[in-house]
């Protein structure tokens, strides 16, 4: 619960510092772009207003927008067709090709724009029509480049955000930590201390009995004493689980096939006295490594949970296959099923479905709670599926 908390923690820290980072990142690059069309079309409307003709060598963004770039020209248009142009700078490209640049544009629509690496800018003159060009290659470099930088500096800084997460989430959840500790604790000694006096009850109850004969208040001390038996033994079940450092599990090969057809068989004469149809579907000789006793107790658990919640004369089955390598362990039974939106919380502890059918099955939310920490103890996995009205089926994978 507390690795699943820091985990969340941890994710959501970063996730929110990521997408600040993101938008702080696009917002600079997206800025830098707007400053530097404004600046180039700036310049190309100098450019046209000297009728192409560039005074001022090496054009630079950044400066003053009267620094015109030294690789620009000019094709002018007369009114009668004649064709000039003019060269700025470094730009020694064939007469040929400028003019089919000009041509572009033209063929554009549009009075400004960028062909390759050149942005263009259509005026209309007195003596025809100018279309003026500068290489804006460099520009784009440089935003190419700051793109680069930025994604960097972002992906280093996320980084160093996720650091900060994972120590900041340790911090966080150690409230959490030491209350649930301090609640393990207690759940725990409470539980040791409470086995003795409910052994006492029940051994009076027997010894009443044998002296003054059957009694119904006796039997309904000795059936609470019993489920108040269970309650204790499931908590100081989960107490062990939870102490990973005092509990530990013995790891040992194993026929599961046998073991869950041992497991299986003993619920029989219980399923036939209910008029319950039970089958079971066991592929031999598969063998697991893992805890006996515990891989058992999860079979008791999901067997007596079918038991106890399949419908009247319901069907429950028990199966085990493999698939990929993996040992697969379903139980499924016919009954009111879980609903979609309480699919998620069923292995939650104390949670139940049905409060009021709990109570009369004698259920206190325990059982699928330690059936789920023995599986992941076993790296596991353990899950549900429901029809809601109709059907349950579990099905756990070592």
């Amino acid at each position: 619960m507390i690795k699943k908390l820091q985990q969340k923690i941890v994710i959501i820290i970063t996730i929110l510092l990521t997408v600040a980072v993101v938008v702080v990142m696009l917002a600079i690059n997206i800025m830098s772009q707007v400053r530097n069309n404004s600046k180039i079309q700036r310049s190309l409307e100098i450019l046209a207003d000297k009728n192409g003709i560039s005074t001022i060598l090496g054009f630079d963004p950044y400066r003053d927008e009267e620094n015109l770039n030294a690789d620009s020209f000019a094709v002018k248009i007369g009114a009668n067709g004649n064709v000039e142009i003019t060269l700025n700078g470094n730009t020694n490209t064939d007469s040929t090709v400028l003019v089919n640049y000009a041509n572009k544009a033209f063929m554009s629509g549009n009075k400004t724009g960028y062909i390759g690496n050149y942005a263009y800018l259509i005026r209309e003159k007195s003596y025809g029509v100018i279309v003026v060009f500068i290489d804006v290659s460099t520009i784009r470099q440089q935003n190419e480049s700051l793109v680069i930088t930025t994604v960097i500096i972002g992906g280093v800084t996320v980084l160093i955000f996720f650091g900060l997460a994972v120590s900041l989430s340790f911090w966080l959840v150690r409230p959490v930590k030491i209350t649930l500790d301090k609640q393990k604790l207690f759940i725990s000694n409470a539980s040791h201390e409470l086995k003795t006096p409910i052994a006492v009850i029940k051994a009076n109850a027997d010894v009443l009995e044998a002296e003054i004969g059957e009694n119904k208040w006796l039997s309904y001390m000795k059936i609470d004493s019993a489920r108040l038996g269970e309650l204790v033994d499931e908590l100081l079940e989960l107490a062990r689980l939870d102490d990973k450092s005092g509990h530990k599990l013995k790891f040992e090969e194993f026929n599961l096939s046998e073991l869950v057809l041992q497991t299986a068989l003993p619920f029989e004469s219980r399923m036939f006295e209910m008029g319950k149809k039970y089958e079971t579907d066991i592929q031999p000789n598969i063998f697991y490594k893992g805890d006996i006793s515990a891989i058992k107790h999860i079979l008791s658990i999901l067997i007596d949970n079918a038991l106890k919640y399949s419908d009247e004369n319901g069907e429950i089955s028990v199966r085990l296959y493999m698939r990929s390598n993996k040992k697969i362990i379903e139980v499924y039974n016919t009954g009111i099923g879980i609903p979609k939106d309480k699919l998620d919380k069923i292995f939650e502890r104390f949670y139940r479905v049905d409060e009021a059918r709990s109570s009369q099955e004698g259920g206190y939310g325990l059982g699928l709670s330690i059936a789920r920490e023995i599986v992941y103890r076993h790296k596991g996995s353990i899950s549900v599926q429901s029809e809601y009205g109709k059907w349950v089926r579990f099905i756990v994978v070592l």
